[in-house]
């Protein structure tokens, strides 16, 4: 008997346990987009070169609550209305993560939100465009998978009109090793940069083989946080803090590209020339030569006849080559897209004709230069 009594005594109290384990335990609730409050401080904003360092919009809203003590991260988006919507909806937003400083709210510089809408989202400048921000708070695991718990979203659309500018692009800079000596400060020739103000970044480097070892030893230096990239754990990779990249062969002109959230980088030497019009469309005539003074391309007395076209070439073929865009800038026009268009000579005569690639991606550029 007593020993009946002491089993049901011991029930109840793990049933009393669990109970109160039950109670004391808080549950996940998922709150609603309404409750965000998401709100921008400004329905029409006109960007100009007067208000490019002040604030010109805010955005705030409120810490979601789940119920636990969760610590969202947050992401505005910038999207037009129609890349909102479809199958792909979303997917070309241009995604600004707010810090934790930043907490539940984000301003924006002139020329911070100039580069979004101009830069990155391509949109003409001069007129109005309706864009659609949407807020998105997330929670992330620790592990970096993807969460059970649902994004939160919330979005308000606002007029914003765009101006042309002269955009400083986020760039790595080239700190040489061993014997290469190279600027202290940002320097065309010396820097790869990410036109689209993301993870990858692009440029040409001539490469000098300053130790005479054919090849040559440097660390990357982001202009944004100062951190530096080198070596990791083989020639196509980077990692950070460590010792020199080693780029071969050298010397060479080099076609460089690094993506920092990958952690690769990738390197090909190219050789530039022009095919056209004026040589029947050769790939292997006409080759420019690397000016170290300007750091740019040049290739000198080249005779067009008024109406020509042609465009820049790398080794040989169509691969690496650029053309122009709709509006006379210079662009790449290999795989996949295969875009743009011929460049075309107006007026006959004899050129310098200069290719610079120096400034990196988003600033390259060419002159024709008549004689």
């Amino acid at each position: 008997m007593k020993k009946i009594l002491k089993t049901i005594l011991f029930g109840c109290i793990a049933v009393l346990a669990s109970c109160e384990s039950d109670i004391e335990k808080p549950m996940l609730q998922m709150p609603s987009a309404s409750t965000l409050d998401f709100k921008a401080s400004q329905q029409n904003v006109v960007l100009s070169a007067a208000n490019k360092t002040e604030n010109v919009v805010s955005f705030s809203f409120n810490k979601p609550s789940y119920g636990l003590a969760l610590v969202p991260s947050y992401t505005l988006q910038f999207a037009t209305p129609a890349d909102t919507t479809g199958a792909n909806a979303w997917e070309k937003a241009i995604n600004v993560p707010l810090t934790t400083e930043e907490a539940t709210s984000k301003s924006f510089l002139g020329a911070d939100l100039n580069a979004i809408l101009a830069t990155q989202m391509k949109l003409e400048t001069g007129i109005a465009h309706k864009i659609v921000v949407r807020l998105k708070s997330d929670i992330k695991q620790n592990s970096g998978a993807t969460s059970a718990i649902p994004p939160l979203f919330a979005k308000v659309e606002i007029n914003i009109t765009p101006f042309e500018d002269v955009v400083v692009y986020p760039a790595l800079l080239v700190k040489g090793g061993n014997s290469w000596q190279t600027p202290a400060t940002r320097s065309n020739g010396f820097l790869l940069a990410s036109a689209n103000f993301n993870s990858k970044y692009e440029g040409y480097l001539n490469l000098p083989n300053a130790d005479g070892w054919g090849g040559d030893a440097f660390t990357l230096i982001s202009s944004t946080n100062g951190t530096s990239y080198g070596w990791g754990t083989s020639a196509t990779t980077i990692a950070e803090g460590t010792g020199n990249l080693w780029l071969t062969p050298s010397p060479a002109y080099m076609k460089v590209n690094v993506d920092l959230d990958a952690k690769t980088i990738a390197y090909e030497p190219v050789t530039f020339s022009l095919s056209g019009d004026h040589n029947a469309w050769s790939t292997t005539d006409s080759k420019l030569t690397l000016n170290p003074a300007t750091n740019q391309l040049e290739l000198d007395n080249v005779t067009f006849a008024a109406g020509n076209s042609f465009a820049f070439i790398g080794n040989g073929g169509w691969d690496i080559s650029y053309k122009v865009n709709e509006k006379g800038k210079l662009m790449f026009a290999g795989p996949p897209a295969w875009a743009g268009n011929n460049i075309k000579v107006e007026t006959a005569g004899t050129y310098k004709v200069i290719l610079d690639l120096s400034g990196g991606d988003g600033n390259y550029s060419f002159e024709l230069i008549k004689k």
